[in-house]
């Protein structure tokens, strides 16, 4: 019986070294996350696992508007995508009252669709110059087939 249990040892000590070195802390990890991911709302800084720093405009159960920093483009990108919500110091600028008006911002992707302002107008094209003869430098070579 004990021979049995001595051959058994090493791989009962190898599942539990496993559990307790690698399945446990795994677990506690993607709880962290999913809570994080459950924390967030509008206004909070993040950075994307692509490496895209934002600010969240709106939320919902799976995505996100987010104005991309620097220029506050707005894109959808799914909740999952995110990497980290980056916590700002509180300084004391941001506890003065704002004497501005203030402007509530959409709290759900449908208010976003909603006040955006789609313009169903054709894209117009760059300002170009025709090539003719009168405007060819000389020493250039005008091809006759494109004329």
């Amino acid at each position: 019986m004990q021979n049995g249990l001595v051959t058994f040892l090493p791989l009962i000590l190898l599942v539990v070294f496993f559990y307790f070195f690698i399945m446990r802390p795994q677990n506690k990890q993607k709880k962290e996350i999913q809570a994080m991911r459950d924390n967030m709302k509008p206004g909070d800084e993040i950075l994307t696992i692509g490496g895209f720093y934002g600010i969240i405009y709106a939320i919902d159960d799976e995505n996100i508007v987010l104005e991309m920093l620097p220029d506050f483009h707005k894109a959808m990108i799914v909740k999952s995508a995110v990497s980290k919500v980056i916590k700002r110091e509180e300084t004391e600028d941001d506890t003065e009252e704002e004497t501005t008006e203030s402007v509530s911002e959409p709290e759900t992707i449908e208010e976003v669709q909603e006040t955006q302002d789609y313009n169903d107008s054709p894209v117009e094209d760059a300002e170009f110059e025709e090539v003719t003869d009168e405007n060819v430098e000389v020493g250039e070579e005008v091809d006759e087939d494109k004329k």
